[in-house]
């Protein structure tokens, strides 16, 4: 992949397994972003391919680095508009996104607006937006930036909940102690190359 004359990925191939959580570790400016919205889809590579297996192609979340929510709305109302927006609706719906403010430690703020959240919480609440359905490949990239250690546990406890049903995982971190904690496997990327 090329950004006009600099190249920033190179050759790179990658295969995720059902069930397992697949963790990309590398510095700033390695590559791991271009990478990971390649594998959502929402960048096309200049050469090579993506290939993503029939049964999954549209159940693919990916959580970008950046907060997707909306600041004026309550943590409940994101959730809703996000579970909308993936096709669920009535009770399904309601008892989705009570289980997510659980799950994220989020009930207790179900009601504020995001705007008063703390970054650890809003981190919490973006992860949650994007499970909303239960995805088949669920694409994080460096979910816990700025995070405090509390909302790192629920984040990480999170994707091994997903890994233990059935959900691929990958988690883009340069936080090796996190990829450790929940990763069956670790690839490093350097200057656009898997080393």
């Amino acid at each position: 992949m090329d950004y006009g004359a600099e190249r920033v990925l190179d050759s790179v191939s990658l295969e995720i397994r059902e069930g397992e959580a697949l963790g990309i570790y590398g510095r700033n400016g390695a590559g791991k972003s271009t990478l990971i919205e390649i594998m959502a889809g929402t960048l096309r590579p200049a050469s090579g391919e993506r290939i993503c297996a029939e049964d999954i192609a549209g159940e693919i979340c990916y959580v970008p680095q950046d907060i997707a929510l909306y600041p004026s709305l309550t943590g409940k109302q994101n959730l809703d508009f996000w579970a909308e927006a993936y096709g669920l609706f009535g009770r399904g719906r309601r008892e989705r996104v009570q289980k997510l403010l659980k799950l994220m430690n989020l009930s207790d703020k179900a009601n504020k607006r995001v705007e008063t959240y703390s970054g650890g919480m809003k981190r919490r609440l973006n992860m949650a937006a994007a499970l909303a359905v239960r995805p088949k490949l669920l694409l994080l990239d460096e979910p816990t930036a700025g995070a405090d250690d509390a909302s790192v546990a629920v984040m990480l406890a999170m994707v091994k909940r997903m890994k233990e049903s059935g959900t691929a995982v990958v988690l883009i971190s340069h936080i090796k102690e996190e990829l450790n904690a929940v990763c069956d496997r670790i690839v490093t990327l350097s200057g656009g190359r898997l080393i």
